[in-house]
């Protein structure tokens, strides 16, 4: 026996955020691929748009209609988008209908109609819009298992890649199903009067693609797609150690308290009630990097950037100038209809554009607010403390605890394994006093001071001072 060499299938990059890389890096080309979901859940706009950004590559598209509705209804949906180029039309994209085809002579006539299409064309890639209607034409499973064999064969002896979209949704065991290369299905996903959309590859021969649901939207752009992050960490290469040395806060007290400070790169969960000082606290530790050159982010939900940069000024803490230079860059996100996959992206994206070192997120709460699938939270978070570890970014997670109580500090046990470091802030009562205080919990690789101190906040800032007293002295008579 001798070895025959076979030739690797081409990959059709679509050039739609994200979608290569649920792909596993594109559609192997020459093949038959299936788009389905209910009606309005994009199926359309996105095959349209992998056929403008490949028109713009020079490559030439037919898109073959089995609907009634004209093309001209179609062209002015499309041209709302950002993708959509009038000069390809008639030139490089070719719209045709096979509707009457399909109504005169069934199948058999379809498939000659399509055939002479793709010799006069010669496209490269082949769009089959309203596929439901060779379903509502009551084929036998039989004819219709010929057509979509004969189907396949065509367009890969005429090295077209062909997507037939079709408004059925799951992955039943239908010939239109089972016969093609690849199946990708478009969705929805309801909570409440909430709603996103979400793609999902059932199959793809070929490809190493990425499992599971992942969310998207459309917008002025066309469709962008936001892999799940859980799915993207755990197909990541391994990433270097965290390095080496220890990060301060730029409050007094601090070093002494933790030793030198946290170990670069690690992450760190500041615990408190509301007021007691978690985002001042988080402030001190950005304006320390940002002095000594480093790049920093802060993730917030609940006070505007404004906001934020005024509540700095007021304790002393001046970020406005790298703030408007741009070494710190402010995300924030009300949390409402925010897509969390969209966020963690665009955080990583930043991360990696501007080679941060320091990232704050006040409000793992708000977080967990946004993720809309019961469940998800702790994988989401465990996916994307991964991540920035593997970055080597020193991370400080803000968690609001009740204003009474301190049960929600054992029932969140789950953090030990997601943090590296934990620190408590709290109200205390001494002598009728409510004070604050300060307690570290966990601090990975160092000793650390375990002791209950306590944390001042004045007009130059935060200090840390010695342990809390069982009393607190009385007050300076006036002079």
């Amino acid at each position: 026996m001798h070895n025959r060499s076979l030739q690797r299938i081409p990959l059709l990059r679509t050039s739609v955020p994200g979608l290569d890389e649920i792909l596993g890096g594109g559609f192997p080309a020459h093949s038959l691929y299936l788009i389905q979901g209910l009606a309005g859940s994009g199926k359309t706009t996105l095959a349209c748009q992998i056929g403008f950004e490949q028109a713009h590559q020079g490559k030439k598209v037919l898109i073959l209609t089995l609907i009634a509705e004209t093309h001209g209804k179609m062209l002015n949906h499309l041209s709302n988008f950002s993708f959509f180029d009038d000069q390809l039309v008639d030139d490089r994209i070719v719209f045709l209908g096979a509707y009457h085809d399909l109504l005169k002579g069934g199948l058999r006539q379809l498939l000659k109609s399509i055939a002479a299409s793709l010799a006069e064309q010669r496209p490269d890639l082949l769009i089959i819009d309203g596929f439901r209607t060779v379903r509502e034409a009551k084929p036998s499973d039989v004819a219709l298992s010929e057509f979509m064999l004969s189907l396949n064969s065509l367009v890969s002896t005429m090295a077209c890649t062909t997507f037939l979209l079709s408004p059925t949704e799951g992955n039943v065991a239908d010939s239109e199903n089972t016969l093609v290369d690849g199946l990708i299905e478009l969705s929805q996903y309801e909570r409440g009067l909430q709603l996103i959309r979400e793609i999902k590859v059932f199959k793809l021969r070929g490809s190493k693609h990425l499992l599971g649901r992942h969310v998207f939207e459309v917008g002025q752009d066309g469709v962008a797609i936001y892999p799940r992050l859980e799915a993207v960490s755990s197909q990541s290469p391994a990433m270097p150690g965290a390095a080496a040395g220890r990060v301060s806060f730029g409050i007094d007290g601090w070093d002494q308290l933790t030793r030198g400070g946290v170990a670069r790169g690690s992450t760190t969960a500041l615990l408190g009630n509301p007021g007691v000082g978690k985002t001042l606290m988080a402030l001190h530790f950005i304006l320390d990097g940002l002095k000594r050159g480093e790049q920093a982010l802060f993730v917030g939900f609940h006070e505007s950037p404004q906001r934020l940069l005024e509540k700095a000024r007021s304790v002393g803490l001046d970020l406005a100038p790298y703030f408007h230079s741009g070494a710190l860059q402010i995300i924030w996100h009300p949390p409402l209809e925010v897509l969390v996959d969209s966020l963690a992206h665009h955080l990583l994206e930043n991360i990696e554009q501007r080679g941060v070192t320091r990232l704050v997120i006040d409000g793992i709460d708000g977080l967990r607010e946004i993720v809309m699938h019961e469940g998800r939270s702790r994988s989401l978070l465990a996916a994307l403390v991964n991540e920035l570890r593997g970055r080597n970014v020193t991370t400080f997670f803000t968690q609001e605890l009740p204003y009474f109580g301190h049960s929600a500090v054992q029932s969140d046990a789950n953090a030990s394994m997601l943090f590296e470091n934990i620190v408590l802030l709290r109200y205390v009562d001494v002598s009728g006093v409510n004070v604050r205080q300060i307690g570290v919990l966990k601090l990975r690789e160092n000793s650390y001071d375990a002791a209950n101190h306590l944390l001042l906040i004045a007009d130059e800032g935060m200090s840390i001072s010695g342990p809390v007293p069982l009393t607190v002295p009385p007050p300076m008579p006036n002079r």
